[in-house]
């Protein structure tokens, strides 16, 4: 299970840093696409598979990685898209829901184990996910954008079942490195290219303060996701209890940053969401050994 602890301080961290480019006026948008470069280069760096990039469009896992990584990328413009139009809460529900999708993928194509206990829990992280991001924020939605939240559940449940699926089929032993490094640099050239285009129209390119912050969001982005596809890897976790595990975790770590580290205010509503994350975290990574007290 330490692969899944540094899993979830990674990606908890990541927001911690959105935050903190918020304080100190980074474009976020800049220093997302040098983050997937400076992912890739630590990626590349740290490959020690063996295989050579010539290679590596011969392999199983290749065009999965460049749909996953055009699949970043977009889906990250999405939820920036969604998080301005709709709600960062609203947007938060929709991401961290998407959780059902691995799950319901893992327990009727991979045939993990499911008993009563699991099936409550999910439920109850679901409802912890929605209270925790809750807000009393009544202002309007614009109904232009009102399918955005969907397009952000769609998007990042299936990019989790697609991770899951590849670490089950088409990696092998020593294919998860490359298998990142790919996914980083099709995301970064992707968002290279926008960058140029953006030169081209004359609109701001990245500034001291974008590359610094991309460079401090590349390394645990790396991280969380080589610590993720890691954790998915172990024979003795199934992915229907790694997902929500790991999401749920995500949702309690940040909002206590908030509280400790930005001084945020949470409401009480907020603060149940917290204690039933935990409930659930509990309820569905023991499910197997809480069944034997029935």
């Amino acid at each position: 299970m330490i692969y899944l602890l540094f899993s979830i301080l990674s990606s908890a961290s990541l927001i911690i840093l959105f935050k903190l480019f918020d304080k100190f006026s980074v474009k976020t948008s800049h220093a997302i696409v040098i983050n997937y470069l400076v992912a890739a280069l630590l990626s590349f760096y740290l490959d020690d598979s063996g295989l050579q990039t010539s290679e590596a469009i011969y392999q199983p896992w290749f065009l999965s990685a460049l749909i996953l990584g055009t699949l970043f990328i977009v889906s990250f413009n999405i939820i920036a898209i969604s998080i301005s139009k709709i709600g960062i809460a609203v947007t938060t529900v929709a991401n961290k829901m998407s959780l059902i999708i691995p799950v319901i993928f893992s327990i009727f194509f991979l045939k993990d184990s499911i008993n009563a206990i699991k099936i409550a829990g999910i439920f109850v992280a679901l409802i912890a996910v929605y209270l925790t991001s809750k807000n009393e924020n009544k202002s309007g939605i614009d109904s232009k954008y009102a399918a955005f939240p969907l397009i952000v559940f769609i998007s990042s449940g299936f990019i989790d079942t697609f991770f899951k699926y590849n670490e089950e089929y088409t990696l092998g032993d020593n294919g998860l490195r490359p298998f990142l490094s790919w996914i980083f640099l099709t995301a970064g050239i992707i968002g290279l290219i926008t960058l140029i285009l953006d030169c081209i129209n004359k609109k701001p390119l990245p500034n001291f303060k974008a590359l610094l912050g991309g460079i401090a969001l590349g390394i645990p982005n790396y991280f969380s996701l080589y610590f993720l596809m890691k954790t998915i890897s172990l024979p003795n976790i199934e992915g229907s209890v790694i997902f929500p595990v790991n999401n749920m975790s995500i949702v309690a770590v940040t909002a206590l940053s908030g509280i400790l580290l930005f001084k945020e205010k949470l409401s009480r509503v907020n603060l149940y969401g917290i204690f039933l994350c935990i409930i659930a975290i509990g309820m569905i990574a023991f499910s197997e050994k809480m069944m034997f007290l029935f």
